[in-house]
């Protein structure tokens, strides 16, 4: 489906990536933005997006709080260059949502994806087809926020093990689910319990470990975690943890973190903000500059 836009707001498609007859596909489908307008043609590489919200339903891709408070950074990696996909996904109270539907809704729409680029359909016109040809499936960037961060780095796990490597930025991450169950992190303070369908006790323990970020460490791909002190939504002390962790435990070149005192949840992905230009796009540029040439990061800079 053609978004067509405002102004202000960049082309794009909404692509399900699963079958169209599917009665749960308005929830499971990735937002192709148009190309980037590149000297030369030379796309940096593909930035795919995935929110946040708790996992619940009324947060998502063109809700009442700007695709739950990420909706400025498609704009900004498309303007420097990078090719652009926001994921949309059933989420906890869906049909088939929650764990692991979720998880597994991630993995599926990132392998469409990453077949997108040689897709043709006799159905495209010339923007869909140029807004294909620009995804760089060899040079992917998940940027996940909050549970979209809890959902980028578990990807990260499963996607390396397909020949897939992505780098992985995720911002204020839910990314220990036993701690943030034990903290009862959310407004409602069941938001883990409401996404795993159970409690991290018995059976429910080894589900935990296998939709938990912090059960699956070390890390094999490199991953950037920032969050703010001044985050009243995802506990700091949560994301810190996880991330000291995950750079005790792996290769030290692999993980970074960035904990920026005067940030909050939404100031690391809200690209207009002074927060996100002074000190989570530096982080990002030196992480993609690392992996994807020079030219990528001073696009960023």
């Amino acid at each position: 489906m053609l978004q067509p836009g405002r102004m202000d707001e960049p082309l794009s498609w909404d692509l399900p990536y699963v079958s169209e007859d599917s009665a749960t596909r308005n929830t499971q489908f990735l937002r192709l933005h148009a190309a980037p307008q590149v000297e030369g043609g030379l796309v940096h590489g593909t930035v795919v997006v995935l929110h946040g919200g708790y996992w619940k339903n009324r947060f998502g891709l063109d809700d009442e709080y700007g695709n739950a408070g990420t909706k400025s950074l498609g704009p900004f990696f498309l303007a420097r260059g990078f090719s652009v996909v926001e994921v949309e996904y059933r989420r906890r109270d869906h049909a088939g949502g929650g764990w692991p539907g979720t998880n597994q809704d991630v993995l599926t729409a990132i392998h469409y994806l990453c077949r997108l680029s040689e897709e043709v359909l006799e159905s495209d016109d010339s923007l869909l087809l140029a807004a294909k040809k620009s995804l760089r499936p060899e040079k992917l960037v998940l940027l996940g926020h909050s549970a979209g961060g809890c959902l980028a780095i578990w990807a990260g796990h499963h996607l390396h093990a397909t020949g897939i490597r992505p780098l992985v930025v995720a911002a204020a991450p839910v990314a220990d689910l036993i701690r943030g169950h034990e903290l009862r992190v959310s407004d409602e303070g069941d938001a883990v319990e409401r996404y795993m369908k159970q409690k991290p006790v018995g059976p429910g323990l080894e589900e935990y470990q296998q939709a938990s970020p912090a059960a699956l460490l070390p890390v094999t791909f490199p991953l950037c975690v920032i969050y703010g002190e001044k985050d009243s939504d995802v506990p700091p002390k949560l994301v810190r943890a996880y991330a000291q962790e995950a750079l005790r435990r792996s290769k030290a070149e692999l993980v970074s973190i960035l904990a920026i005192p005067t940030a909050d949840h939404f100031d690391i992905v809200n690209a207009k903000t002074e927060v996100w230009l002074r000190h989570v796009v530096p982080n990002i540029a030196e992480m993609v500059g690392k992996h994807f040439g020079d030219a990528a990061a001073l696009a960023l800079r």
